[in-house]
């Protein structure tokens, strides 16, 4: 594997607001700096890294005794057993070394957390013991909404990806490592059993045929709902209103959870949709990497199963009766915005919306961004942190401050002359402020986007007159509109964006994943 491939996938990118980077995260090579007190995941490690355990089997340090006997298929198992992923008892699920302390100035109650989950090797289901966090805000009385964070590839749970998200939403949120992640060393532990998503070269992620439940993205999400089921039984937790979000690979398991267990009422995915057979149009998508890694192609019949029982949409969202709110960057080397548009387009209903951080990619914006690293990771620590608090305290906590869920913006590029009009049409319930409303376009395949502040024209309109011509039909643009709470809480802001448009047979330009240009 080459080193600079191998550097790129071990991008820390801390900058969403449900964790901390944990303590040992591997360097970031592309010198970004990020404030570890809010960041998020533990980071998206390389292949083998020496925190997430090897090739840990399901009885490395396991506590699961043989009353739990694995389960031994006859014939074609079902893909989700959802009686067996919702059953309690066999969860056994332990909430102990209580403790509290302070996140982001919020007084928090802290637990560590252990439950048995399920991996599948050579057809064959067995339970693992998965570790991780939860916490909750000390001051608020009575029965909370339940969230599950789910980390990324080659992250892992610390106690802030709890705390983080239970300051930030007022919630009660689970964090777990997922399967062969973390680390027995880490004060508390924080790894799980199984096999890690980098095992056997990376064959773990696509080991789909014959059993689909044997990779790695099942086992991950099988836990996902496993976790929803520790909540769904804790006290304080109200069982009807829970939610899931994650970052990477993270929000992909967010989208698998909400399309497959009905108990997910409310998710926001960060940086991570479905349709990747769109996605691997580009040819230097990053899926490709990983797949070439493992010696595998986009004709390989693993990586087509993964497709269509996993992450083909109409596999898995075209099914959800939550609300999902897609959150993403316009230059994602791994979720393009052909993707997310595929993935969205999935969703039934009309309560959905999409919030793009523009030019934040999978950390190449460190390297080759059109802006500075810092600026490119505010806007996307904003999008991020805004969009899970008004999304899970509007579907799940029924909070007035966000009753109001506003329209889908809609923007229209119109030539004049030799100038073209930018216009957005803005829905400004009551209850809201718009802080401001941006245009973003990009002519260059999506690789770097431009922007202009657009100024209110009265009747909810916004607009500006740019003296250059822009072709409509060559253009990827989307407007970004800002509120704000008014009064007290007028530091809570949220974005929301229109629908992009994308030119006919658009494929984005990607950036190398071994060069980052």
């Amino acid at each position: 594997m080459p080193a600079r491939l191998e550097s790129l996938i071990r991008v820390v990118l801390c900058v969403l607001p449900v964790a901390a980077c944990a303590a040992d995260a591997p360097e970031n090579p592309t010198g970004s700096s990020v404030d570890a007190g809010s960041a998020s995941d533990a980071g998206e490690t390389a292949p083998g890294d020496a925190g997430t355990a090897p090739d840990a089997g399901p009885d490395a340090g396991s506590s699961i005794d043989a009353s739990v006997p694995p389960e031994v298929d006859a014939g074609t198992p079902p893909l989700w057993d959802l009686a067996l992923l919702r059953d309690e008892s066999d969860a056994r699920c332990e909430f102990a070394n209580p403790r509290s302390t302070m996140k982001d100035l919020v007084p928090v109650d802290v637990w560590d957390v252990t439950y048995v989950s399920y991996e599948s090797v050579d057809g064959v289901l067995r339970p693992i013991r998965v570790r991780g966090f939860a916490a909750r805000p000390s001051l608020v009385a009575g029965t909370l909404p339940g969230v599950v964070h789910a980390h990324g590839l080659g992250g892992e749970a610390t106690p802030d990806n709890a705390t983080g998200p239970a300051a930030l939403t007022g919630m009660f949120v689970l964090a777990y490592t997922g399967p062969g992640g973390g680390s027995a060393s880490n004060h508390p532990p924080n790894d799980s059993e199984g096999l890690p998503a980098m095992h056997d070269g990376g064959r773990r992620l696509f080991d789909t045929v014959p059993d689909v439940r044997g990779s790695w993205f099942w086992a991950h999400a099988a836990a996902a709902m496993r976790a929803l089921t520790c909540l769904a039984a804790r006290p304080g937790v109200d069982a009807s209103r829970l939610g899931i979000t994650g970052f990477s690979a993270g929000g992909v398991i967010s989208l698998v959870a909400a399309g497959v267990d009905d108990r997910v009422k409310a998710a926001v995915p960060l940086s991570g949709t479905h349709a990747w057979s769109v996605a691997v149009q580009s040819p230097d998508a990053w899926q490709r990497g990983l797949l070439a890694q493992a010696g595998y192609s986009v004709e390989s019949p693993e990586w087509l199963r993964l497709q269509e029982a996993i992450v083909d949409p109409g596999a898995t969202v075209a099914h959800t009766s939550g609300r999902v709110l897609l959150v993403d960057g316009t230059c994602d080397e791994f979720f393009p915005l052909t993707a997310l548009m595929a993935t969205y387009e999935a969703l039934p209903g009309d309560d959905k919306r999409i919030s793009l951080a523009a030019n934040f990619d999978h950390g190449c914006f460190a390297i080759s961004g059109p802006e500075s690293a810092s600026v490119i990771e505010e806007r996307a620590s904003a999008h991020a942190r805004g969009a899970q608090r008004m999304w899970l305290r509007h579907w799940l906590a029924s909070d007035a401050a966000y009753a109001a869920l506003p329209a889908t913006p809609v923007l229209q590029l119109a030539p004049a002359g030799g100038a073209t009009l930018l216009s957005a049409q803005v829905d400004v319930p009551a209850g809201y402020e718009v802080a401001s409303v941006r245009a973003w376009a990009s002519n260059d395949g999506a690789y770097v986007f431009f922007q202009a502040a657009l100024d209110p024209a009265g009747g909810g309109l916004w607009a500006k007159l740019l003296p250059m011509s822009i072709d409509p039909a060559a253009t990827v643009a989307f407007a970004d509109v800002e509120y704000a709470l008014p009064g007290l809480r007028a530091g809570e802001r949220f974005h929301l964006s229109s629908l992009p448009t994308l030119p006919a047979g658009f494929v984005p330009r990607i950036r190398s994943m071994t060069t980052c240009r």
